[in-house]
């Protein structure tokens, strides 16, 4: 097998990408287990990347030799750190590129026609009936590989049906070279621009979330790997209002549609009624104010997409930052209005010049005789006490950071702008999820996170068989970590604290030859 080499692959920030495993998007590389394989191989050219798409396929993976997978062995001998050796030396010219492992189906094909004298037609037979898994057609392959082999007596019968086992076992569910290499190129493209545009690529892979089987999830993990590249995510603003998600000064900001409750023509008249105010203030060349909002554009749209935008932080962009409950607050306080209350203050809006809501409620409900909006007793009695209340609020106007998760959460399909983690005790931790995901090693490291996923593993082999491990991945405010594995003893110890969504102080270690968080203590926060 000839290697395949190009100098027009040898963008040297494109391959740090996949070192470091930063391969969300990438094409064949953006699950979990490519992020993990991809940092673990560490390719630097085409062969080796389309080795790697290779091995994290089930065969290489679930194929079992001296008690690693295929797939470790490829990595341990890429990297030197296990001896190269072959099961038959007649196989080394078909292996050479692949360090003695079985990675490719015309692997499988050429030790065939080699060792078992099949032709071309028998060999793809052998490939078909491996790819099947249908004993009684298995059987009759065997036979026939067993008798070859005999013919060509280049190995011994035991010999043949050693290697017959080792082709069945590696080739499951295994890649064809070819398919492999165009893969591979894809993947080398795809990362060339994540390298190279990486604002577009996210951009561009964000719009395309919405085709996956869990759109929000997808949108969650893509702005955590986006941290990784110094981009922020911000909720909707209405002084950086779009429709759709965009990117402006290294921040991703979520547009008006991607609220839940906006999409279509719920999100049209939004937009439109921001529209409107905006000319009109244009033509005073004055700016937005929060006053403004309040009395010109909260009239034009329903009530839920307000309480809608409040909630997610569409208005704290203004000067003196309103927060998402002053926001709630004031609207639920300006509905009490009657409707020629709300005209009245529109009307006289330039002439009074009001700084604030509470100002133009007291021109509302006058205590001198000029001006005022309100004709009868009662309802001058009900403004001035929504002043009062105003001045004094019954609760904190504050926002919550649990509170902000929870609504973030509703309406946008995850938490942007904090983390779960963000609102407990992290003093204990001396590292971040961000180190670990940039190459950081040693031991007691301590990680303050929230457990996002946790799945349970039971061990099928060795002195631990039966028994179970987890594998975690945990959140804090730098990004998600997707490698963090706990063993049965100490699952077995934290077993009722290990939950999702739990905040925890992991402890643990990262080895040199590992990209794995491993825990071996865990403390509640």
């Amino acid at each position: 097998m000839e290697t395949y080499t190009s100098n027009e692959y040898d963008d040297k920030l494109t391959w740090q990408l996949f070192e470091e495993g930063k391969t969300k998007g990438v094409f064949q590389l953006e699950s979990n287990l490519g992020k993990s394989w991809s940092k673990k191989l560490a390719p630097h050219n085409i062969e080796e990347l389309s080795a790697l798409i290779a091995i994290i396929r089930p065969g290489c993976l679930k194929a079992f030799v001296d008690g690693k997978s295929m797939s470790q062995h490829f990595i341990d001998r890429k990297h030197g750190r296990e001896e190269v050796t072959y099961l038959h030396e007649c196989l080394e010219e078909i292996l050479l590129p692949t360090y003695g492992v079985l990675v490719y189906q015309e692997q499988s094909m050429r030790i065939a026609q080699k060792v078992a004298g099949f032709n071309l037609q028998e060999a793809d037979e052998l490939r078909k009936a491996i790819g099947k898994k249908k004993a009684d057609l298995m059987a009759k392959v065997k036979k026939k590989f067993i008798a070859g082999s005999k013919k060509i007596g280049m190995v011994t019968k035991e010999e043949s049906e050693e290697i017959f086992s080792w082709i069945e076992k590696s080739s499951r569910y295994a890649f064809n070279k070819s398919h492999s290499i165009s893969y591979a190129v894809c993947s080398y493209w795809s990362a060339y621009q994540k390298a190279h545009n990486t604002e577009e690529f996210f951009l561009s892979y964000l719009y395309y979330a919405n085709e996956k089987q869990d759109p929000h999830q997808e949108v969650y993990e893509l702005l955590s790997e986006a941290k990784l590249f110094d981009i922020e995510a911000r909720t909707p603003s209405i002084i950086n209002f779009c429709d759709k998600f965009n990117i402006k000064n290294h921040k991703v900001y979520f547009g008006i549609k991607d609220i839940k409750s906006l999409t279509g023509k719920t999100g049209d008249r939004v937009i439109e009624g921001i529209q409107a105010v905006e000319t009109e203030r244009k033509k005073k060349a004055k700016k937005f104010t929060w006053l403004e909002i309040l009395l010109f554009f909260a009239p034009k749209i329903t009530s839920t997409a307000f309480k809608a935008l409040a909630s997610v932080g569409f208005f704290r962009d203004f000067n003196g930052k309103v927060s998402r409950n002053k926001a709630l607050y004031d609207y639920e306080i300006y509905r009490t209005l009657t409707k020629a209350e709300q005209t009245w203050i529109q009307t006289n809006y330039d002439k009074y010049k009001w700084k604030d809501f509470t100002s133009c409620l007291r021109s509302l409900a006058p205590t001198k005789k000029e001006g005022g909006g309100t004709s009868k007793i009662a309802r001058k009695q009900v403004v001035e006490n929504e002043i009062q209340l105003l001045l004094d609020p019954p609760y904190s106007l504050e926002d919550d950071p649990n509170w902000i998760v929870d609504q973030e959460t509703r309406f946008l399909g995850c938490p942007v702008t904090l983390t779960k983690i963000d609102t407990a005790d992290t003093s204990a931790a001396n590292t971040t999820c961000k180190q670990i995901v940039n190459g950081k090693k040693g031991k007691s490291l301590c990680i303050a996170g929230n457990i996002q996923r946790l799945a349970d593993y039971t061990i099928s082999k060795g002195d631990s068989k039966g028994k179970k491990m987890a594998f975690l991945t945990i959140e804090d405010e730098t990004c998600l970590l997707d490698s963090v594995i706990i063993f049965p003893k100490v699952k077995q110890k934290y077993k009722y604290i290990l939950y999702e969504g739990n905040n925890l102080i992991f402890c643990g270690s990262v080895s040199g030859n590992d990209t794995s968080f491993i825990v071996d203590k865990i403390y509640e926060i």
